[in-house]
């Protein structure tokens, strides 16, 4: 196996971890698996959305409503957090839960959970972005996201990240996974 092919974590339908499998060998439309979805608001109260690389696997050029990505093995939710939250803004935050969901489209099954941040430029420093994930980062008002008037192509596991937190449909348990 390449030294630098992730090994994602394989959860069952109740999210529940039933083993792990190399990326390159991954069923996204298939395995259940965990991702990280953190809402970086910055200080104005606005979202940081991230345009997506044309290079992605998975939505190239599209906009990312969230940081974050998939769970490692040996990671919990908040360490794979925090991890991506460094690699592809170049800071890290405290973090709060805002829970876990559900959510399924083309090509995923995913049990995320959500958290959220603040940015503030003064105090973390100018961002530093992820060149093979990153190409830019756009500050847009969550009513604005969710509205979408100008069409923007949004990652659908993210926009289902906010459209969980906006719409309350989801908060810290007790039980969540870590």
């Amino acid at each position: 196996m390449p030294e630098n092919d992730e090994v994602i974590i394989l959860v069952d339908k109740n999210n529940k971890i039933i083993g792990d499998v190399p990326r390159r060998l991954m069923n996204f439309g298939r395995d259940f698996h965990r991702v990280t979805y953190i809402l970086v608001f910055n200080t104005a109260g606005n979202l940081l959305i991230q345009k997506r690389t044309d290079d992605k696997a998975f939505c190239p050029s599209f906009y990312g409503v969230t940081t974050g990505g998939v769970v490692e093995k040996g990671e919990s939710y908040i360490d794979s957090a925090h991890r991506e939250l460094q690699e592809e803004l170049g800071f890290d935050a405290p973090l709060e839960s805002q829970g876990v969901f559900f959510t399924e489209g083309e090509g995923f099954k995913i049990w995320g959970k959500i958290f959220t941040c603040h940015y503030d430029e003064t105090v973390h420093g100018e961002l530093t972005l992820q060149p093979k994930e990153v190409a830019s980062v756009h500050e847009m008002s969550i009513d604005d996201v969710l509205n979408n008037t100008d069409n923007l192509p949004f990652t659908p596991d993210s926009l289902s990240a906010l459209q969980h937190y906006a719409n309350k449909l989801t908060q810290p348990q007790p039980d969540d996974p870590l």
